[in-house]
């Protein structure tokens, strides 16, 4: 068998596999980036196929005794059972849930994409993501969702790490 037609297999097995994903950006109150987090969730969930999508603000009441934990409390709950946290890097929020997060022991699950003109910017919230796993994206790939592939890139490489039962090693 080639390499080429081992890939698919493996492909096809990682895109079976059980995946918690969560999925971190700006709310409904801002429509066109919302729209961003709806769409990646429709294409992270055809492509895995036994995946568990969901945004934080779905996951209410997900935890016992949620009604009395402050809203950073229930999504360290929700960033602790996930496998991933994809974190469209397009409001405050967002950067908050970052701020928040990034030097906690499950930093490593948030997969965070900036877009491309804070790659180089040197303030202290932009240091705090550059320690992670940070991408960017460009005007282009945001506003025609080709994001999503990059996305996707790194979800296959999530379950790919929890097939082989190895750490994150970004």
């Amino acid at each position: 068998m080639s390499f080429k037609e081992i890939a698919r297999q493996v492909e096809h097995s990682l895109q079976a596999l059980e995946l918690n994903v969560l999925i971190w950006g700006t709310g409904e109150g801002y429509s066109e980036h919302y729209a961003k987090r709806v769409k990646i969730r429709q294409e992270v969930r055809q492509t895995f196929h036994r995946a568990d999508v969901q945004f934080s603000e779905d996951l209410g009441g997900l935890v016992l005794g949620a009604d009395y934990l402050s809203l950073y409390e229930q999504e360290l709950w929700h960033l602790a059972i996930c496998d991933a946290c994809v974190v469209l890097d397009t409001s405050k929020g967002a950067g908050e849930e970052i701020a928040h997060f990034i030097n906690s022991r499950y930093a490593h699950k948030l997969l965070i994409f900036t877009h491309v003109s804070q790659k180089d910017v040197s303030t202290f919230p932009a240091s705090l993501r550059k320690a992670q796993n940070q991408f960017f994206y460009s005007d282009q790939e945001y506003e025609d969702c080709s994001l999503v592939k990059h996305v996707l890139a790194r979800l296959m490489q999530v379950a790919l790490l929890k097939m082989s039962r190895l750490p994150a090693y970004w």
